[in-house]
């Protein structure tokens, strides 16, 4: 069991290395992301390939897990934009992460370049898109079939969303991005995603507080990452936000269990 004798915690930055670390078999690095008011994932690296997994919530320990890196979940990220050892713009990546994280799998987060992708990652991904995954020794692509094969693979707990919910919300990125490329403000995209944002805060205000009641699914997992670079980007491209009389929307966004796209996501402004 590795026993801490000192942590260093840098306040610019999520991450932040733990110093004077010794452990009864391995010498680690702990890499502290900081989860400002609510949570904390940590994720412990060997030099050896031992890995393991610690969720904190609001400061309490919820599971942990010693792993070898061969139990480890390889998934493959969209790198920010400058910033290569931060996790970028792609909230298809972000809900494969989001999935991960609900259902305490053990993962090894690699980012990459898709800009300037690697000739290694072309050879076992020739599309390049992300994201990626290795399960079972294969290479799995779309968002959509990672998270159905986590479902299976990992049932508890389950995240099924039921086939009359899993639609609620989905029209709200396409009128998001409709709106963020206008340069007509009377086009009407900006009233057709507030018509969505109103039909959902409807729908929250009568069957919340997730899609499905009071248990996240798969669909939260999907929306969650768009109504975050809803709220960046239009915020920064239009200086937008959502309006506060859609308080169950609100609300939602500021769910404790979306804590890791607040903290690792996207640094403010948007920055890719």
């Amino acid at each position: 069991m590795a026993m801490i004798s000192m942590l260093s915690v840098a306040s610019t930055s999520s991450f932040a290395v733990a110093k004077n670390l010794r452990c009864d078999s391995l010498e680690s690095l702990v890499l502290y992301r900081r989860a400002f008011n609510c949570g904390l994932v940590t994720h412990l690296f060997g030099e050896k390939g031992v890995r393991s997994r610690v969720l904190l919530r609001r400061g309490k320990i919820g599971s942990t897990r010693i792993v070898s890196m061969a139990e480890a979940l390889e998934v493959f990220v969209k790198a920010a934009t400058g910033a290569p050892d931060k996790l970028g713009d792609c909230p298809f990546s972000q809900r494969v992460l989001l999935t991960l994280e609900e259902k305490q799998v053990p993962y090894n987060m690699k980012f990459i370049d898709t800009s300037n992708k690697p000739d290694w990652f072309l050879q076992i991904n020739p599309e390049g898109k992300v994201p990626v995954i290795k399960i079972d020794d294969k290479w799995i692509r779309d968002s959509d079939v990672i998270t159905q094969i986590l479902e299976e693979k990992y049932p508890e707990p389950p995240l099924a969303t039921p086939p009359e919910k899993a639609t609620v919300g989905s029209r709200i990125f396409s009128t998001f991005i409709g709106f963020l490329k206008s340069k007509d403000p009377n086009d009407g995209t900006e009233q057709a995603l507030l018509n969505e944002l109103r039909a959902f805060d409807e729908y929250l205000k009568d069957n919340g507080p997730f899609i499905n009641g009071e248990k996240i699914s798969a669909a939260d997992l999907s929306l969650a990452p768009k109504l975050y670079h809803l709220k960046v980007a239009l915020g920064h491209f239009k200086k937008w936000s959502v309006p506060e009389e859609f308080t169950y929307v609100q609300n939602y966004m500021k769910k404790e269990r979306f804590t890791f796209l607040v903290v690792q996501v996207l640094p403010l402004p948007y920055s890719g």
